[in-house]
């Protein structure tokens, strides 16, 4: 195993549990929405304003890329990432990719009044019949599924426990 990525919706937990892990296994954390918000100067909301999704998709894949030049990782990958075949194939054989699979509800709540350009430009139900067609690519993704919807510290523990870390 060479670096641990989470996968998941909006909302599913992926940097919450995602440094909590890194944490508990000695190990660097990365968020790569904020490496790519470092790389362009900008947050996600103004990159996706300013330049349009396709650049940050670009943006994205050059961060996915990159990854395969870092070792020891926990790795918080945004909601979409995964689900670009592209993206998928820039990960390295050795990383191990880790679903957190959590409903739908909840994920929303933890999401609808966080501003993302995404939760304010579509319906609810809109956002329903993307986590529906997400859910698929991730499952494809990842190698564990773990319940995002669990307390932080218990999703943690139950990715190394899967593991067999502990």
């Amino acid at each position: 195993m060479k670096n641990l990525i989470l996968c998941g919706f909006m909302g599913c937990g992926k940097t919450t549990i995602g440094f909590r892990l890194a944490r508990l296994l000695s190990m660097e954390y990365i968020d790569l929405d904020t490496e790519l918000e470092q790389t362009a100067g900008l947050s996600i909301p103004d990159i996706f304003s300013r330049f349009g999704e396709d650049y940050f998709r670009d943006l994205e894949h050059q961060a996915v890329a990159g990854l395969a030049k870092r070792i020891n990782c926990v790795v918080s990958t945004g909601g979409g990432a995964l689900t670009f075949a592209r993206n998928m194939e820039a990960i390295d054989p050795l990383d191990t990719v880790i679903f957190l699979d959590t409903p739908f509800e909840v994920c929303y709540g933890r999401i609808k009044d966080s501003g993302r350009p995404i939760v304010c430009s579509t319906t609810q139900e809109q956002l329903r019949g993307l986590f529906d067609q997400r859910r698929a690519a991730y499952l494809s993704a990842s190698t564990f599924r773990v319940d995002g919807s669990l307390p932080a510290d218990e999703a943690a523990q139950a990715i190394i426990t899967m593991l067999n870390l502990s």
